[in-house]
């Protein structure tokens, strides 16, 4: 294995990071509560915040989860980094998983649910994904 190939992993572990600090600041995720016909109340909170899922908005808190779970498989994986193509393609699904669901909100709520935090944490995960398909391409 390259050197350079570890670099890419550990580049798409920080990005991983930097999608992991947006999702748990409290500006990422967004609600949208109807007080009347007519009327919207925007707030914003945490991926990781209960009140989503209780809305039946799932997508935040399985974003955050799976980023987690990317973040601590590519720590495994730097460690074993020879060894370890099945938990590469594991980091890899998870990723793109992950992806998945953190641009669902634009899809599900349109512009409305995203911030500028959500559309960070996309760009995040997909930088991430690029660097580690690079990695990939080239073992």
């Amino acid at each position: 294995m390259k050197t350079s190939n570890r670099v890419y992993y550990l580049s798409a572990l920080v990005l991983q990071g930097v999608a992991l600090v947006l999702e748990i600041l409290p500006v990422g995720a967004v609600m949208v509560f109807a007080t009347s016909p007519t009327e919207r109340s925007i707030k914003v909170y945490s991926y990781f915040n209960i009140l989503h899922v209780g809305y039946a908005n799932f997508s935040p808190l399985l974003t955050g989860i799976l980023t987690i779970l990317s973040i601590l498989l590519g720590v495994g994986a730097l460690f074993k980094f020879k060894k370890a193509d099945e938990l590469k393609k594991a980091i890899f699904i998870c990723s793109i998983i992950s992806l998945l669901f953190s641009i669902a909100p634009l899809f599900l709520f349109g512009t409305i649910g995203m911030t500028a935090a959500s559309y960070a944490v996309f760009g995040a995960i997909f930088l991430s994904i690029c660097l580690q398909a690079v990695a990939n391409r080239q073992a």
